[in-house]
Parts: structure tokens; sequence; C-alpha cells
């Protein structure tokens, strides 16, 4: 066994959260203790070098050498709850799901995988995807990379009811919202921000068109959206007045903008005010049934009653 073979051994053995002990690797490799010790300079010079954010540390209580990260390490915490998230996403294919799980896993000690493998082990037995059925990891990379490019595209989508379209977008974001990875790009044939589910996304390539420019001023704010969008629906941006008898706080949570302006104790009820998009908003004020009632503006008020007739009629 040469010496680079017998140094990547015990790199390995050091990334994978090992004590190695100098008088241990020598009797593993029938070599000298001095060689053992030149293999962990090589090693401390090769970590210099590449500018890895580890730093090899003998500890002397212990008799041995360890490699110790110089950079904040994600805790098994972080860890157990972003795999909570992912999961409960259900955004991903079963074959993405347990990549991205066991990834994330990768990131932190083996004692500390082992602590979290039981309490997931229910959930991703009997984890259900969304049924579109697309592998998305590589899509939403590739996109991500052409917004950060600012390249303008030619895609081929399927619409909701399986008609195959050809649209010329500027992408601009990428935003998951309730189970669906979403695009907002630029169409500049109707002069507006659209969004398209990554997932009925069939093909894309860089247009030979002319290119999508767009000012700093003009460029989309998707954290701006955050605060306002729901169900990725866009619509007008308008101010809601709605009367509300439900859990105040999941009301609030659901707007961002939203804020309490009024309560009314013997009714156990609140006046609540937020600026959003008419779409989304009507679509989660009518979840809310009879703990709800929209006061203004008197525009929304006439459509959600509309709606409501028309809710009515199918009864």
């Amino acid at each position: 066994m040469n010496a680079a073979y017998r140094q990547l051994i015990i790199f390995q053995l050091l990334l994978t959260h090992h004590l190695v002990q100098k008088s241990e690797m020598a009797e593993r490799f029938h070599v000298s203790p001095r060689m053992i010790q030149r293999d962990f300079s090589q090693i401390r010079q090769f970590i210099t070098d590449q500018r890895l954010f580890y730093q090899l540390t003998y500890h002397r209580q212990s008799g041995g050498y360890q490699l110790e990260t110089t950079q904040a390490t994600v805790s098994k915490q972080a860890i157990l709850l972003l795999i909570k998230i992912v999961l409960a996403s259900r955004s991903l294919t079963t074959v993405e799901m347990t990549q991205t799980i066991d990834g994330l896993l990768q990131l932190i000690p083996a004692t500390d995988q082992a602590e979290i493998q039981p309490i997931i082990k229910n959930e991703r037995f009997y984890y259900q995807p969304v049924h579109h059925g697309q592998p998305l990891l590589n899509s939403v990379w590739e996109l991500s990379r052409f917004i950060s490019q600012r390249q303008t595209l030619t895609i081929t989508y399927q619409r909701q009811h399986r008609e195959i379209v050809t649209r010329t977008i500027l992408p601009e974001a990428i935003i998951f919202s309730e189970y669906y990875f979403y695009v907002v790009a630029y169409n500049a044939k109707y002069q507006n921000n659209l969004f398209y589910r990554v997932d009925r996304i069939r093909h894309i390539q860089v247009t030979n068109q002319q290119p999508i420019t767009r000012t700093r001023a003009e460029r989309f704010e998707d954290g701006e959206m955050r605060r306002l969008v729901h169900y990725m629906q866009p619509g007008n941006k308008m101010t809601v007045r709605f009367k509300f008898w439900g859990i105040v706080e999941a009301a609030l949570d659901r707007f961002p903008t939203a804020k309490v302006i009024a309560r009314y104790p013997d009714e156990d009820a609140a006046l609540i005010e937020a600026t959003t998009f008419d779409r989304g908003a009507k679509m989660w004020l009518l979840s809310q049934g009879a703990m709800v009632q929209v006061q203004s503006p008197s525009t929304f008020v006439a459509d959600v009653r509309n709606e409501l007739a028309q809710m009515q009629a199918r009864y």
C-alpha cells in the first residue's frame, strides 16, 4: 500500500468523525509511527492548500487526532426539522425524497443520524408524493441557474387541461407553495409576471429569439410577493377588511400584512385588515365558511357574494 492511499484512508476516517491514533494506524498499516506522523502532516497541508473548513487537532487526553470544522455546523435538531418540513411538503418523488433525506443526514455524525432515523422512520415508510410524478431536483436547479444568469427561455408547457403550449419567458424566481414548485416569469407577450408549475414544464431551452430584458426597477421581488399572494393566484392587489370568528392567529399567519383593527369580545370575533391579491384571498376566505364576513372593499364583497350564490346553486 502506497503512502497516498494510506493517507486517503486516514482522511476518510477523520471525515467520518473517528478519533485517529498514531500507534493504531502504525499497527494497522505495518509502518513506523514516524511515517504515520508524516501522513498527518500531509493531510494538514492538504487542508490548508485546499482551504477546507477543517483543522486537524490533536487531543492529548485521548491520544489521537480529530478533524474539527472551522465554521458553524448544522445541528441535528435543524436537520430533523428540515426533514420533517420536506416530508410534509410531499413535493418530491419517492426516489428524490430518499436522496434528499439521506443527503441531509450525511451532514451530521453517525451518532446523530442514529437518533434521527427512528423518529422519521414511520413518516418515510408512509410517504406519499403528489400525483404528478415528475422529478424536480434537476429542473429547479437548472431554472435557478437561468434566473441568476438572466437568460430568456423558450419552454414547452402543459396547461391545466393537458393542452401543450410554447412560451418565451424570462424566469425571475422559484417559489414553493401548497405542494408545488412554481417559476415566476415575465412573459413579454402578456407584459406580465405569470406563474408556471415546474412539474408541468416539459422542455426548456435558451431562446434564439430576441432576449427579454428588464430594468432593475422592473424586476420581480419574490420576497414582497410572499407577503401578498396566496395559492399562487396573483390577481389584483387590494386592501381587504373582514370580520373573523375563527382563530385570529391563523388568519394573521395566512396574511403576513394583516393586523387586527378592532375586537368584539361579546362575539369572540375580530376585524382584520390585510393587503393582498384578490383571487388567492377569496379562495382562503371562502374556505373559512361562516367564520368570515368580508366587509370591504365593496367590489370584493360583491365578488364574494356572487361566488357564494354560485356555490349555493350547485346544491
